[in-house]
């Protein structure tokens, strides 16, 4: 047969198959529906058209998928990654679920196939096979992928999400349970039909997350995939594979592993990544000068100690012991006027290390503790006659939030929205805090001259400097004489650096003087220092641990195999949990005597509970409580100048540690909070009791800081310290943190990298190592890959420290009974050594104020 006669046929048979209204589909489809019926002469046609149609249909469908790859590869729709030019905008948390996007509407066909492979199997599908069921399930997916939220350290990953899922089920289930009748049927099991329903809607609702997940994961697969046609087709399209380089680098994967995944397809070359990481090392490098050149900047450093260990040391190849200074740039929050910083000359004339100061430098006296005390929220009287004044007020709405928290739970259920927050004295505005870290330094910062040379350095990387030294470029640093820059860091930072401006007071230029260091105390020590004070006052002393009643005691029930560790270096920690804990199993056993004392009815928490009280009554309740086992000097005082017989010495410890446990809480909570108001009125407190345990330091400093704050810097730079005393790394509520809290994790390489060259090169790089994890987690819907956990369940054992309360009863006032160890009132003990020593600064060095070591659980801040 001719070709013009074939084509003459085939348009003929065409013609008829359109003037029926039929289709090729539909007819493979009724032969298969036939041949499926064991029609012998149906399957004999379907074989006979299998035959010869399939090979011609793959090839149609072949050509038209690999012509989709192709349009796809084309560099307009975004999957090309320029790893010599690479720079940090191309981390998208949301990359997933666009590229989902852009290639369902570019390559439909291709998606389509890909989509059907992944969910070939009927039985195992637990999505809809119908197609708008599949649509919806697929557009519900893309929805979800990209959408978790950034987490806090600890919680990155999206644990919160889950949570919220948790939370919104367990509200679904609430108002369910509100719509059902009072009156439960029952069938002929015994089994209610609220208890059936109960049990069906978790069942569906498993079901669902189930086909929710499936849904997402194969979305995620299907790009995956398509990702490695169109790197194999174009080498340049390598998005996803660049993506997947850089967060196997940053997570020290080793060089083979990741040498297998790039020839699988799942990453870029090692070359590559090398390339990416060099490209985004220069353009780190010019976000530091650029923020810094704007002289609103503030640094942050610490040193890191890295033990660089060798399985057979050598001569040549010795194992080495490494320390070193890492640091950030954190970009000033709500400077209005950068003049404001512009005000060297100014501090300069009234510094006291000035040879020729033109004013009379402000010196530190007993004066000033006067009149902070007048100053502070604990002198001022209480706003209505029924209430506390205002930092008492504070402590009561502590109370009042332990006994939501941890009491029974309907009361938290039912004035969850009563609870509020306390009164803020000067909040900072929630955001979000941006940081650059910086380029580590091998540089040792334990001496003045170390720290001079971490400053030159910060200097040099920030593009900084004073036009009279010869490094200075004119063509490309700024000029700083007349700024001051903000240096954030821990107390023996603030020791080396106050060492250098004395020794160069006599120097011609500001820059050579230092004078435009504004040290800011890093608040992260500072809690870790209050922690200490309070361990060196319960713990301590071999004399406080052998009352029942003492810390220590608790401390055998709250952690029993840890007693020994606690006893001698317990760590932050392991010293904040125990503070919390303690404090609010001395709260609940406050509560239950106080409702007791109201009503002899209500003997436990529960009974109180079952009575319905109102919110009135509980603030009323938690004021009293304040009164009565909350002791504050004066209280304390009273309590211990009474005859022995007619004083209980476990009672009166108890409430005062009650009152230093509330400090510490209080101090936390506002550090969290970011009311950095309500911090500095901890400080006075704080002082008096660094003096009486040895942290001599620590008082002087903290004094020192507060009286620059109120009488020598100007207004608006006392202004801007304030507001980034705290910051705020994820800008969620109740999400600050100390600002030398930033600078506390480096990364170290691993294997053959595990060099101090490689820990300098990528060191600057560590905020976007961060974010690369934060995207690779959204994007491939990683919801539970947190680096900590839930809190543990605290109720068992809070019942048990509950039974010793009741055992011991030290909120009950027993006339004569003793302790073995009378715990000093540190605050009475302070007052009194100021007194006596009639000034502040230490008179000797009591080398116990360094740089304690920070451990990863330390960063798990609540």
């Amino acid at each position: 047969m001719s070709s013009n006669s074939t084509v003459h046929t085939a348009q003929a048979i065409l013609q008829q198959i359109r003037d029926k209204g039929v289709t090729f589909g539909s007819i493979f489809e009724t032969l298969d529906v036939a041949a499926t019926a064991q029609d012998s002469e149906a399957q004999a046609l379907y074989d006979t058209l299998m035959k010869d149609a399939l090979p011609w249909a793959f090839k149609v469908v072949q050509r038209e998928l690999c012509t989709e790859i192709l349009h796809l590869s084309q560099q307009c729709h975004g999957f090309h990654f320029n790893n010599v030019k690479a720079t940090a905008n191309f981390l998208d948390g949301s990359f997933m679920r666009e590229a989902a996007m852009r290639m369902n509407k570019e390559a439909p066909l291709l998606w389509k196939l890909i989509k059907g492979l992944l969910d070939s199997n009927p039985k195992s599908r637990r999505v809809g096979t119908e197609d708008g069921e599949e649509s919806i399930a697929e557009q519900e997916a893309l929805g979800r992928i990209g959408d978790l939220e950034e987490g806090d350290l600890g919680d990155i990953g999206g644990e919160d999400g889950q949570m919220d899922i948790d939370s919104a089920e367990e509200s679904e289930e609430e108002n369910d349970k509100m719509q059902v009748d009072e009156v439960p049927d029952v069938d002929e099991n015994g089994i209610s039909s609220k208890e059936s329903d109960g049990k069906n809607k978790k069942k569906l609702k498993r079901q669902q997350r189930a086909m929710r997940r499936r849904a997402s994961l194969h979305v995620i697969k299907s790009v995956v995939c398509i990702s490695i046609f169109l790197q194999s087709s174009n080498e340049r399209c390598n998005y996803l594979q660049s993506v997947l380089g850089l967060f196997y680098h940053s997570a020290a994967v080793p060089e083979k592993v990741i040498e297998v995944l790039a020839h699988a397809g799942l990453s870029i070359s090692l070359s590559s990544i090398h390339r990416s990481v060099k490209s985004l090392s220069a353009e780190a490098t010019k976000r530091i000068r650029n923020s810094v050149q704007t002289l609103t900047t503030a640094f942050a450093y610490d040193n890191f100690d890295i033990h660089f260990k060798t399985s057979q040391p050598t001569v040549e190849h010795s194992t080495s012991f490494i320390s070193a200074t890492s640091a950030t740039a954190i970009p000033l929050f709500n400077v209005v006027d950068p003049s404001a910083l512009r005000c060297s000359r100014e501090l300069w004339e009234k510094d006291p290390l000035n040879p020729a100061p033109l004013l009379t430098p402000v010196q530190v006296d007993l004066n000033d503790m006067l009149r902070f005390h007048k100053e502070s929220e604990a002198a001022k009287p209480p706003d209505e006659p029924t209430k506390l004044n205002p930092f008492l007020e504070r402590y009561a709405w502590h109370i009042r939030d332990i006994l939501l928290q941890h009491g029974p739970r309907d009361l938290k259920k039912r004035f969850a929205t009563k609870l509020g927050e306390p009164d803020p004295i000067n909040q900072i505005p929630v955001h979000k805090t941006e940081q650059i870290p910086c380029r580590a330094m091998n540089i040792k910062e334990s001496t003045p001259d170390g720290n001079v040379e971490v400053m030159e350095c910060l200097l040099n990387q920030g593009g900084i400097g004073d036009p009279h030294d010869d490094s200075f470029d004119s063509q490309g640093d700024v000029d700083m004489s007349e700024s001051v820059l903000l240096v954030h860091g821990d107390l023996l930072t603030k020791e080396r650096l106050d060492s250098v401006r004395t020794s160069r007071a006599i120097e011609e230029t500001p820059k050579r003087r230092f004078q435009f260091a504004i040290f800011v105390p890093g608040l992260f020590h500072f809690k870790m220092a209050c922690v200490d004070a309070l361990w060196r006052t319960w713990i301590q002393p071999t004399a406080a641990r052998t009352d029942p009643n003492s810390l220590y005691q608790h401390v055998g029930i709250l952690r029993p195999k840890e007693t020994g560790k606690v006893g001698t270096n317990p760590g932050f920690r392991r010293m904040h949990d125990i503070i919390h804990h303690d404090l609010w199993a001395s709260m609940l056993d406050c509560w239950k005597l106080e409702a007791a004392s109201r009503n002899p009815k209500w003997t436990t928490l529960d009974e109180f509970m079952k009575s319905e009280p109102s919110w009135q009554l509980i603030e009323d309740m938690s004021r009293n409580i304040v009164k009565k086992y909350v002791g504050t000097t004066p209280d304390v005082s009273k309590e211990r100048r009474k005859p022995s017989d007619e004083r209980d010495d476990i009672f009166a410890n108890q409430i005062l540690r009650n009152y230093n446990e509330l400090l510490y809480i209080e101090t936390s909570h506002a550090m969290n909070a970011g009311d950095i108001g309500r911090v500095e009125e901890t400080f006075l407190q704080w002082i008096y009791i660094f003096r009486a345990t040895g942290k001599h330091k620590y008082a002087a400093q903290m004094l020192r800081f507060m009286i620059n704050l109120r009488d020598v810097y100007p207004p608006e730079l006392s202004r801007i310290i304030r507001w980034n005393w705290l910051c705020n790394p994820t800008g969620k509520l109740k999400a600050f943190r100390g600002v030398d809290w930033l600078n506390q994790v480096i990364y170290g390489g691993s294997g053959s990298n595990r060099t101090m060259e490689h820990i300098i090169e990528e060191s600057i790089l560590i905020e976007l190592f961060r974010e690369c994890h934060v995207t690779v987690e959204k994007g491939f819907h990683l919801v539970n890959c947190t680096i900590t956990h839930h809190p543990p369940n605290m109720e068992r054992t809070l019942r048990r420290l509950a039974r010793q309360f009741e055992e011991v009863s030290p909120h009950e006032f027993k006339p004569g009974r003793r302790a073995d160890y009378q715990v000093p009132d540190k605050i009475a003990q302070g007052m009194h050594e100021i007194q006596t020593a009639k000034r502040i600064d230490p008179t000797t060095d009591d080398n116990v104020d360094g740089s304690a070591e920070v451990e990863a659980e330390d960063l798990f801040d609540d």
